[in-house]
């Protein structure tokens, strides 16, 4: 079972999450406070960090404390889960931590990112497939039952992040910010069209869509 530490201050998200998540292989190591998180951090040694930025220390506490963890030489995934949802607060979440997940959101999302956060401090696999296809990380190589499929770099760069993430659900937004970067607007279809692309190369079944949530490589094989 892995080790997350949850440093949350709503009571009622706390307790839910203590109780759910070990459903689902995370031992929860809960703090309401940032000196109680240091405790944790430094007695129990969790193999994730899910964080709140507005804590009752300040309004974006959370931050700093990723910020302090980063000094300490801890390298623990963080990941934010908080209702600071503007693009500046993301991104100020993504430059200190590795992932950020806005309130409300589901547990099956917030399990998939925590799995895909943990998989990447793991040596990444040199092959991997799923549905018929085959990436090869290594030589940059998609084959769709033992052929070779050409790609643009773009392309490879949307299938590499889902591949890599299998299982984790990215927004458009999300994929937007990671491939192209900040300068396209969100109502942008570039990832519509690459998507389909893929799927007319790689087979129809092998992105799924999400309704509301964004485009996933399914888990299982």
């Amino acid at each position: 079972m892995r080790t997350v530490l949850l440093l949350e201050d709503d009571p009622a998200l706390g307790r839910s999450l203590v109780e759910a998540l070990p459903g689902f292989g995370f031992r929860v190591l809960w703090a309401q406070g940032v000196e109680e998180a240091w405790n944790l951090l430094f007695a129990q040694a969790p193999q994730a960090l899910v964080l709140d930025v507005r804590l009752r220390e300040g309004e974006e506490a959370g931050f700093a404390f990723a910020r302090a963890v980063r000094e300490a030489d801890f390298l623990q995934p963080i990941l934010f889960l908080t209702a600071k949802d503007a693009l500046e607060d993301r991104l100020r979440g993504l430059e200190v931590g590795e992932d950020y997940l806005a309130k409300p959101f589901a547990l099956p999302e917030l399990v998939a990112r925590l799995r895909a956060l943990l998989r990447r401090g793991e040596v990444q696999p040199q092959r991997v497939e799923r549905r018929g296809v085959t990436l090869e990380v290594e030589a940059r190589r998609v084959t769709r039952e033992g052929r070779s499929v050409p790609l643009t770099a773009k392309e490879y760069a949307v299938l590499e992040l889902l591949f890599l993430n299998r299982g984790r659900i990215f927004s458009k937004e999300e994929i937007l910010e990671r491939i192209w970067g900040l300068g396209y607007e969100a109502e942008s279809n570039l990832v519509e069209v690459y998507v389909k692309n893929l799927r007319r190369k790689l087979g129809e079944d092998l992105i799924e869509t999400v309704r509301g949530l964004g485009y996933r490589v399914p888990d299982e094989p």
